[in-house]
């Protein structure tokens, strides 16, 4: 007899139910739109099948677009986890005022995307930009340097924006993995190691490197999917310098009123990012995750 106590995932479903809707529901139906094709200014939507992913892989932007989010993730990915773990490892020590350097750390965390780009681009300006202003007073450039209207120099102006905007949650996760390590391990690892570098290896890298590699996953995955300060920074320009495989998203969808096609690029970014997670757990150790 099928009862309450003997199947308790029932007690979830009040829970399950709306999530499953509001997640697979817009899952299929994205997937349905990839497959038809779905214009706003023509009411038909007529069976497509693959010839929108068709169009997508053969367009003129699909190598930039797929080559600046690589380049992206590969840069600010590695970034965000190196610069979090070292704050976080700093912000563990007691010292006067560490309560208010905390506040300050999260305080990238708590500001919408549009600000942040705001705040950046007031960084970045090549007219009147802060950036500029300091290097000219220090007498190191004489002319103002064109971080955003520059293609070698754009997607990088976007990707430091982006690592900002990051860490404060990779310092929320690592300094929780290190309060979770016995402080009567690190008292005697302090003892009888005085190399600060070897503590971190041998003693507190091995407690954190799951939250490590669970970080450099969602941080990947973030980068590879960042859409707002592209768009608000640069607008994917200039050219095809900061135009990501996101971005081209809403370009198909709400510039091109292609919904089919913005849904087909969507799937890829999808594929990608499963096969970019494949690729990072498989290079990993397979105790990893073991309890030591």
């Amino acid at each position: 007899m099928w009862t309450i106590n003997r199947f308790p995932v029932f007690w979830l479903l009040p829970a399950l139910l709306p999530v499953a809707l509001m997640t697979i529901y817009p899952v299929a139906y994205a997937f349905w739109t990839s497959l038809h094709s779905v214009m706003l200014l023509f009411p038909d939507e007529p069976f497509a099948g693959l010839d929108n992913y068709k169009r997508v892989i053969t367009s003129n932007y699909f190598l930039d677009a797929l080559s600046n989010s690589l380049v992206f993730t590969l840069f600010t990915a590695p970034i965000v986890v190196v610069i979090g773990t070292l704050i976080a490892l700093f912000l563990q020590r007691r010292f006067f005022g560490s309560q208010l350097v905390r506040s300050i750390v999260l305080l990238p965390w708590v500001l919408p995307g549009a600000i942040s780009a705001v705040l950046w681009i007031w960084v970045f300006h090549p007219s009147f930009g802060v950036l500029n202003g300091i290097l000219r007073n220090l007498h190191l450039i004489d002319s103002s340097i064109p971080w955003l209207t520059s293609p070698r120099l754009a997607l990088f102006a976007v990707g430091v924006a982006h690592v900002w905007t990051q860490i404060p949650f990779a310092v929320v996760l690592v300094m929780a993995a290190l309060s979770a390590i016995n402080s009567e391990t690190l008292e005697a690892a302090a003892i009888d190691c005085r190399s600060a570098l070897k503590r971190f290896r041998y003693i507190v890298f091995p407690e954190i490197k799951s939250m490590i590699v669970v970080l450099t996953v969602y941080n990947a995955l973030t980068a590879f999917t960042t859409y707002d300060l592209v768009y608000a920074m640069t607008g994917g320009g200039p050219g095809t310098a900061t135009t990501l495989l996101s971005f081209q998203i809403w370009r198909e969808s709400f510039s091109m009123y292609d919904f089919g096609t913005g849904s087909a690029v969507a799937f890829i970014v999808v594929a990608i990012s499963a096969l970019l997670i494949a690729a990072i757990t498989r290079a990993l150790p397979s105790d990893l995750f073991a309890s030591e």
